[in-house]
């Protein structure tokens, strides 16, 4: 994991496996619907290439400090105003661990150390999936406060918990308690 970590500003990611692509990325040609590996995929009929519509990574950490759990509620969608684990999408080029590290710090100031890994999970959508990397830390320097993503920022037991918003959250901490 990187010692030193910057704040990233909270500007929102893209999406691109929410909407199909129309156009090859690589030689501009209309991609056409081709069965690849038994799924109906847009495909270049000119240079191959074919438009996978791969999940976004997601890392979270379940930051603990004498059996309760530090949530956030949420101040952007989806689901605004509603409790959830700090984390976000993973960078290209940043480890999900840094990730996870990194989007607590974004969303409720703290550093943290980042112990071990809990579990991987998957939410799929219509319009998209992701995969979640969850964590298990705890926080090394400063007290939660919200970021611009969040609204407020809240300890609660383990046994006692608000209704969260994924339900991935969800599974990540009923395998805590």
């Amino acid at each position: 994991m990187a010692a030193a970590m910057t704040l990233h500003g909270s500007e929102p990611r893209p999406h691109s496996t929410r909407s199909p692509h129309r156009f090859c990325p690589a030689c501009g040609s209309g991609l056409v619907e081709r069965d690849v590996e038994g799924r109906s995929l847009g495909a270049c009929p000119h240079c191959d290439f074919i438009a996978f519509r791969d999940p976004k990574v997601v890392a979270v950490a379940a930051l603990l400090e004498d059996h309760h759990v530090w949530l956030l509620r949420r101040g952007i969608e989806p689901r605004v105003g509603q409790w959830a684990l700090p984390g976000g999408y993973v960078d290209y080029d940043e480890h999900p661990a840094d990730a996870a590290a990194r989007e607590c710090l974004e969303e409720i100031g703290c550093d943290v150390a980042i112990e071990r890994l809990l579990g991987v999970h998957h939410a799929a959508f219509t319009d998209g999936g992701v995969v979640i990397v969850a964590y298990l830390g705890h926080i090394t320097r400063g007290r939660p406060r919200p970021g611009p993503e969040a609204l407020e920022v809240m300890r609660f037991p383990l046994d006692t918990l608000p209704p969260l918003a994924f339900t991935t959250h969800q599974e990540i901490l009923a395998a805590l308690q």
